[in-house]
């Protein structure tokens, strides 16, 4: 177990998910805990990154299938919490419906791409969206939606987002774009984001269910990463108040464009 090079497996009955960890299994657990504090730190600080930090850089150590089961129960946690805390939940919902009822409707079918196609270069693939979401916020792409198209675009964008969900864990790409379009207040753009990333992290964890990647051993491993989670999250909270919002988005945007492209390169 504490052997410099370890073969941890982790089992459920037809399902078998393998880490190659060079310093065994305490030695993982420990750089998840890491990764998850940073996750938490940018989540407690701008509102988001908490499930892009935590399955782009989980994915360089283990697999997406299991870092998105990991980020599971702290990203469902964080994200209620933020909806408690932010704006009009009635609001956010009346203009968003149509966008996030697409965005869980395909999210098992982005899944069943990466358990059907485990030699597909997913984590290029979610490298790739990291990177397109960081470049086009670093450069102002903040388009206004007509709302007379609304809600048929917005139907359109869910689906995308759920795909993608599925396949990469990363929620952000289109869905933080499409919420920025509708001109939400600070406040409701947080409430929409908590909402969309509670309900796609919901449907992730009923399809890994499904697909029997919701080990005994990982959904504890998950409780247990909430800790690391608040840690970060209350950290970025104080934080916040130090540093401006803007500072600490165009630092978080270039830190995501830097992972997006490391994956882009050396991802599986």
């Amino acid at each position: 177990m504490e052997s410099r090079i370890a073969r941890v497996y982790v089992r459920s009955c037809k399902a078998e998910i393998t880490l190659d960890v060079e310093i065994g299994l305490s030695g993982f657990i420990g750089q998840i805990c890491l990764i998850f504090i940073l996750a938490g730190l940018v989540k407690g600080t701008v509102g988001f990154g908490l499930p892009t930090i935590g399955i782009g850089l989980g994915a360089l150590i283990s697999d997406i299938p299991t870092a998105m089961m990991l980020i599971l129960v702290p990203t469902v946690l964080t994200n209620i919490i933020q909806i408690w805390n932010t704006g009009s939940l009635v609001d956010v919902i009346s203009k968003s419906w149509a966008f996030l009822l697409g965005s869980v409707l395909l999210v098992p079918l982005g899944l069943w791409a990466v358990v059907s196609l485990p030699s597909f270069p997913f984590e290029r693939l979610l490298g790739l969206t990291i990177l397109v979401y960081s470049l086009a916020s670093l450069n102002g792409f903040n388009p206004v939606m007509q709302m007379q198209h609304n809600h048929r675009l917005g139907m359109g964008l869910g689906l995308v987002n759920s795909v993608l969900t599925g396949m990469t864990g990363s929620m952000s790409v289109p869905g933080v774009m499409y919420l920025r379009s509708l001109q939400l207040s600070k406040d409701d753009l947080l409430c929409a984001m908590g909402v969309l990333f509670l309900i796609s992290t919901i449907a992730m964890g009923m399809s890994l269910w499904w697909f029997e990647r919701a080990t005994q051993d990982l959904s504890i491993l998950s409780v247990m990463m909430c800790l690391p989670v608040g840690l970060g999250v209350w950290c970025g909270m104080r934080i916040r108040r130090v540093l401006s919002e803007d500072q600490f988005k165009q630092l978080v945007l270039w830190a995501f464009a830097a992972l997006g492209l490391y994956l882009v390169v050396f991802g599986a």
